[in-house]
């Protein structure tokens, strides 16, 4: 097993414990006995718990981020942008449950990575869906008469919503109930706030 093998390994299973026991109450020994490695090596590769914890939100954010700025393709229509968004949290939820978990229970809700860089992760967020609901509106597709912030809170808030119901109660994701949920949120979502035509 080389070096990124055990990396990933280690990172499989602090994902596993921070999500059954939480950041505060996860000991690097509890994430070397799940990876079923030795404590020296957890520290070898990571060196702490903090860091180890911001390596798994980092690429929690960057994926994030990557997907919300392909959605400033102007060429993508404007409800498959908020489909694809929708997907990409819904996609995260069923290919790496623990890590949506760990973001709805750990970062979003947890004062513990309320720091300046997590609070810079959550602004960058915010901007992007704030120039994408600006772009619909632009476009015509969304009323004017409402801001894009509160655009984005609403969007946001619903998916957010969506999410932690399904977290916090471990419900298993079909095909079916995937489409509902797009749809409901679309729906709840474009109600009010899509041009009269």
């Amino acid at each position: 097993m080389g070096k990124n093998d055990k990396q990933d390994l280690i990172i499989e299973a602090a994902l596993e414990v921070f999500r059954d026991k939480g950041y505060a109450n996860t000991r690097m020994a509890d994430i070397a006995k799940r990876a079923g490695v030795s404590y020296g090596l957890v520290y070898h590769y990571f060196g702490s718990k903090d860091v180890l914890f911001d390596v798994i939100v980092d690429t929690w954010w960057n994926s994030a981020h990557a997907t919300f700025d392909a959605q400033k393709d102007p060429s993508i229509d404007f409800e498959q942008k908020l489909i694809n968004i929708i997907r990409f949290f819904l996609d995260t939820y069923i290919n790496k449950p623990d890590l949506i978990a760990i973001f709805v229970t750990e970062v979003s809700r947890s004062s513990v990575y309320h720091t300046p860089k997590g609070l810079a992760n959550f602004q960058k967020t915010f901007k992007h869906f704030e120039d994408i609901m600006g772009a619909g509106q632009k476009s015509g597709f969304l009323r004017k008469d409402i801001g894009t912030h509160y655009l984005t809170y609403i969007f946001l808030g619903a998916i957010e919503a969506f999410i932690s119901v399904m977290v916090l109660g471990k419900e298993p994701m079909t095909k079916e109930r995937e489409q509902r949920t797009i749809n409901s949120i679309i729906q709840v979502f474009l109600y009010g706030a899509r041009v009269k035509v």
